[in-house]
Order: C-alpha cells, then sequence, then structure tokens
C-alpha cells in the first residue's frame, strides 16, 4: 500500500508511514487546490482497503463523513459521527472518519468533538481537512497529526493532470495558469467554456489598465461565469437528493420513512446551497489567481523577461500596459488584490468582492489611487 501525491512530497512521506502504523487523527491542512482532499480520499481508500470511489457518504459501511450544511460544522454533526464510529468495522479492519473544513467547527462542536480526538475507539482513524490551520482551535490541533499541503508547483500541476490524460503541452500551460490551484487547474482542462471565460477576464483586466473599461461591465461579465459554475453545482447536488428520494418512494409509507424523506430534503437543501457558495468562493479565487498573473506578466515585460509570461493575454498588449503603468502602482494593485484573497477565508459577497478586486485594478491606471 503507496500512495504517491506528485507536487507534495512531505506529505507522501508521511501519509504512506500512516498506512504502515496509523496514527489515531492527522489534520490535512493548506489553501484551497494543493490536493489534501484528494490525499484525504485516498488515504481512506487505503486504510480501509477499498476503491476510493467509495469514499463518500452512504458507499462504505465504515466510513463517516461530515462537512459544513450551513456556514459551520455543528454540534449535532459532531455527535452523528461520532456515533456512526462508536461500532465495530463491519468490512475493513477499521472505521475512518473524514471531517472535511475542520476550520469551521464551531466553538461548541469543536468542545464536543474533543472526547472523540481524545479518547478514539480503538479501530478509528479520524482525517481532518482545513484550509486555514489557524482558524481550527490549538485543542483541536494538538490532538491531531499536522500533514501541511503547500501550493503546488506549475509543473506538479502539470504532472498530475498528464497522468490524468490531459496533452503534455495543454498541461504545462494550464498548470502555469492555475497558479498552484489543482481543483482550477482541473476546470480549466475539463470544461473549454472555463478557459474561454478566464481569457475574457485576462482581456477585461488588460482592458482595465488601459483603456478605461468600466469597472462595473468587467464585475457583470465576470460574476456571469462564477455564476454558472455555482449553478452547475447546485444542480449536480439537487440532482443526487431527488434520486434519493425518488428511491425512498418505492418503499412502503411510515413514520420513519417520512421523516427520513424530511431529513433528505432538508439536507439537500442546505448541502447544495452551501456547495454552490463553495464552488462560487472556488471561482473567485481563480479570478483572483488569474487577476494577479496578468499583472505578473506586465511586471515581467517591464523587467525584461518576456519569456517569463503565463497567462493568455496578448504580448502587444502587455506591452502597452508596461508602457503606461508604472511599477509601483502595479505592485500596489498587487498588494490590495491579496487583501481582498486572504478575505475568502470568511463567507463573502462575490460581486462586492470582484468590485474590490477590479477597483484596485482600476487604480493602478488612474493617477489617484482609490479604496474599494
Amino acid at each position: 500500500m503507496t500512495l504517491a501525491l506528485p507536487g507534495q512530497p512531505r506529505a507522501e512521506v508521511l501519509l504512506n508511514a500512516g498506512l504502515r502504523d496509523p496514527a489515531h487523527a492527522y489534520l490535512l491542512h493548506g489553501p484551497a487546490g494543493t490536493g489534501k482532499r484528494d490525499a484525504a480520499r485516498a488515504f481512506a481508500a487505503e486504510l480501509l482497503g477499498c476503491d476510493v470511489r467509495r469514499i463518500v457518504p452512504g458507499s462504505h459501511p465504515d466510513l463517516a463523513m461530515i462537512e459544513p450544511e450551513g456556514e459551520s460544522l455543528l454540534v449535532d454533526q459532531v455527535h452523528e459521527l461520532s456515533s456512526a464510529l462508536r461500532y465495530r468495522p463491519q468490512e475493513a479492519v477499521r472505521r475512518v472518519g473524514i471531517v472535511d473544513e475542520a476550520d469551521r467547527l464551531n466553538r461548541d462542536a469543536a468542545n464536543a468533538f474533543l472526547k472523540t480526538l481524545e479518547e478514539p475507539p480503538g479501530d478509528v482513524v479520524l482525517i481532518l481537512i482545513a484550509d486555514d490551520v489557524q482558524r481550527v482551535l490549538p485543542t483541536v490541533r494538538s490532538r491531531c497529526q499536522p500533514i501541511a499541503f503547500p501550493p503546488l508547483a506549475a509543473g506538479a500541476i502539470a504532472a498530475r493532470l498528464v497522468a490524468a490524460g490531459v496533452a503534455a503541452d495543454a498541461a504545462s500551460a494550464i498548470g502555469a495558469r492555475a497558479r498552484g490551484d489543482l481543483a482550477f487547474a482541473r476546470r480549466l482542462a475539463a470544461d473549454a467554456a472555463v478557459g474561454e471565460w478566464i481569457a475574457g477576464v485576462e482581456r477585461d483586466v488588460v482592458a482595465l489598465l488601459t483603456d478605461g473599461l468600466a469597472e462595473d461591465a468587467a464585475v457583470q461579465r465576470t460574476y456571469a461565469g462564477i455564476k454558472a459554475v455555482g449553478e452547475a453545482v447546485e444542480t449536480e447536488v439537487e440532482g443526487v437528493t431527488a434520486a434519493q428520494l425518488e428511491r425512498l418512494e418505492k418503499l412502503p409509507t411510515s413514520r420513519e420513512l417520512d421523516r427520513e424523506r424530511r431529513r433528505i430534503e432538508t439536507s439537500g437543501k442546505t448541502t447544495a446551497s452551501r456547495r454552490r457558495r463553495r464552488a462560487e468562493t472556488d471561482m473567485m479565487r481563480a479570478v483572483i489567481a488569474t487577476v494577479q498573473l496578468v499583472i505578473r506578466d506586465v511586471l515581467c515585460v517591464q523587467a525584461a523577461a518576456p519569456d517569463r509570461v503565463a497567462s493568455g493575454a496578448a504580448p502587444a498588449a502587455l506591452a502597452q500596459v508596461a508602457e503606461h503603468v508604472t511599477r509601483a502602482r502595479l505592485e500596489l494593485a498587487l498588494a490590495g488584490i491579496d487583501d481582498v484573497r486572504r478575505a475568502l477565508g470568511q463567507p463573502i459577497n462575490v460581486p462586492l468582492a470582484l468590485a474590490a478586486v477590479y477597483a484596485r485594478v482600476g487604480a493602478a491606471r488612474r493617477r489617484a489611487a482609490v479604496t474599494a
């Protein structure tokens, strides 16, 4: 049993050691798009001795998984997870519990989880996943083996895409544009429409820096693409919920069945909304990476290093920006955009976040800086 995690050598060593002698709890942490959720699923599959495709809720009798149904993981969810892990394994040699977005455990839920972390049943391995390790309560962090997932290098992303069947040239170009975000890279590789939309974002950034494109127009165009991805994710979750309800319709009517139907309906609506917000936030993060990449490319042109350009922006357009916008203004814009990026760890209003990003881009063109 071995795991291969291209681009994450330290995590690969630690998790493979865990396969030989598992600790009771692991905390996989790092920025979004670094492959930690893939690693958690692969690690869980090896621990359970099953195909990774079974690492989804309800697919394996010895697996329990929770994720936020709203903006936080709640006490009831923690109790549900702990209850599911009390029983002896049915199919594997142990049970595995996965807590996604453990940095969204509210204080009451985290405190309720401590007993399970401190005294887990003998055959249980817990895997916690967090984008922001500092938001995980110290009492929870101290009871887990931490495993860091730093941003992936472009070459590592390209290697993973090639392994998934993407042509080498396309994988290399996508790896450079993804700015360390594996999930974004996969979306670019799988959906040509997303690639076209990102190319439009690149053109809008150049236009904001040169010919005075209205920031509102750029926000509207960019948000249309983000919204489309969110709606697609929401529709997918609604389809899963509808299929579950359809299966219940084939069973005899009972009070227990009615309660289960209501639970599925409520959970489905909450999950669909949550997954949509998460997808939109991920795409917002991708937009920020794209905006910063274009500005970085302009800086490369100013530094006489056009061979380091990685975006799809036209070379002539980048040269025009490089000629008319000073390095100091571009660096100020990058710093301001990074402030917005850091705010993505909290629930956000995506159109307002977009407006803040594009205001900072526009400020680089204007003589007087503005505060968004």
